[in-house]
C-alpha cells in the first residue's frame, strides 16, 4: 500500500471510531428507509458500519444507494461475492482439535451469526471498493462497464436462517471481555472493536478459544498477502459493476475528505480483515470447505450449497 494510501485508512479508522455510531433504532425518517433496502438487497436483517459510519452524511448515503442498488440485486453482484468469499481462507488453518465448540457457547447461536457475517462481508467489501473507485478514483483506461453477465435479480429480504445478535458495549462489559476485546483492537491496530466481535463478546468462551488460534496469525506475512489479494480481486470485480461514477457532489469539500478516507479504510483494511477473521472461524468449527462457500448464496449452483 502507498504511503499516502496508509494515511488516508488511519484517518478513515480513526473516524469510524469517532462519528455517531447510528443505529437502525436511532436512524432518521429519512435514513430508516434506506437501512430497510439495505437489509433488503444486501439479505440480512444487520445494517453493517459502514452503513451506520455513512449516514452521518445522509445526502451521500441517499445519492450512493440509489447509484449503487440496481448492480446489488443481480445474480452477477451475488457471484462475484461468492468468488470473493472462496478466497478468504488462510491456510492452514490452526489446530483446534483440542477445543469442544459446543461446550464454549450457545453454539448453533454462534454458528448462525457467523455464517450471517460470513455471508455479507464479501458483499460489503465490493460496495465499499465501488464507492471509493467510482466516485473518488480516477478511471482506468478502458474502463467502461460491461454488461453485467446474468442481470436477473435474486430473491429480496433476509435469507433464512440469517440472524442477528445484541453487540457487547465494550465500556459495559466484565474484566475478561474486555480484555479479549483490547486484544483484538490492538492487534488489528483498529480505533474501534468491530460489530462482529462485539457480537461474540457474548459468548466469552468461544471468543476466548477462537482469539487464541487467530491472534498469532493476525499481521502476519501470509495474512497480509492473503488480505492484498482479498482488495485486488474486489477491485477488478468492482470495477465491472454497471455502477455510474459520480463526483459525490453531495459533499462539500471537508465531507468529501471524510467520506473518501472512510471507504479507503473500510475497502483497505477493515473489511478485508474481518473477511479473514471470520473465514478462520468459520473454519475452525465446520472445517475449512465450509468456509470456501455460504450456505445462503442466492446463486444457484454455488460450491457448499
Amino acid at each position: 500500500m502507498r504511503e499516502t494510501d496508509e494515511g488516508e485508512v488511519r484517518r478513515g479508522m480513526q473516524l469510524a471510531a469517532r462519528l455517531p455510531d447510528i443505529m437502525p433504532d436511532q436512524a432518521s425518517e429519512r435514513i430508516k428507509p434506506i437501512y430497510e433496502e439495505i437489509q433488503e438487497t444486501l439479505r440480512v436483517p444487520i445494517v453493517n458500519l459502514i452503513f451506520r459510519s455513512l449516514a452521518n452524511y445522509p445526502d451521500y448515503l441517499e445519492g450512493a444507494w440509489q447509484r449503487l442498488r440496481p448492480a446489488l440485486r443481480t445474480r452477477s453482484f451475488e457471484r462475484a461475492a461468492d468468488r470473493l468469499r472462496a478466497e478468504a481462507l488462510l491456510e492452514p488453518v490452526p489446530d483446534a482439535s483440542g477445543v469442544r465448540w459446543e461446550e464454549t457457547g450457545e453454539i448453533d447461536r454462534i454458528r448462525a451469526f457467523n455464517d450471517t457475517i460470513h455471508y455479507v462481508l464479501p458483499k460489503l467489501l465490493l460496495i465499499a471498493t465501488a464507492l471509493h473507485e467510482t466516485e473518488f478514483e480516477p478511471a482506468p483506461d478502458g474502463s467502461a462497464a460491461e454488461p453485467l453477465a446474468d442481470p436477473s435479480r435474486i430473491p429480496a429480504g433476509a435469507a433464512e436462517g440469517t440472524t442477528k445478535v445484541e453487540m457487547v458495549e465494550p465500556e459495559q462489559a466484565d474484566e475478561r471481555v474486555r480484555a479479549l476485546f483490547e486484544s483484538v483492537r490492538k492487534r488489528h491496530e483498529h480505533p474501534l472493536v468491530s460489530s462482529y466481535y462485539r457480537g461474540l463478546g457474548n459468548w466469552p468462551d468461544f471468543l476466548d478459544a477462537a482469539w487464541e488460534r487467530l491472534r498469532p496469525l493476525v499481521g502476519s506475512d501470509a495474512y497480509e498477502a492473503r488480505k492484498g489479494a482479498l482488495i485486488d480481486f474486489a477491485r477488478d470485480a468492482a470495477r465491472d459493476l454497471p455502477v455510474a461514477r459520480a463526483a459525490a457532489a453531495e459533499l462539500d469539500e471537508a465531507q468529501r475528505g471524510e467520506v473518501r478516507a472512510l471507504l479507503a479504510a473500510f475497502r483497505r483494511k477493515f473489511i478485508p480483515e474481518m473477511m479473514l477473521d471470520v473465514a478462520l472461524i468459520k473454519a475452525l468449527i465446520d472445517g475449512p470447505e465450509s468456509a470456501r462457500a455460504s450456505r445462503f448464496s442466492a446463486v444457484e449452483g454455488t460450491p457448499g450449497r
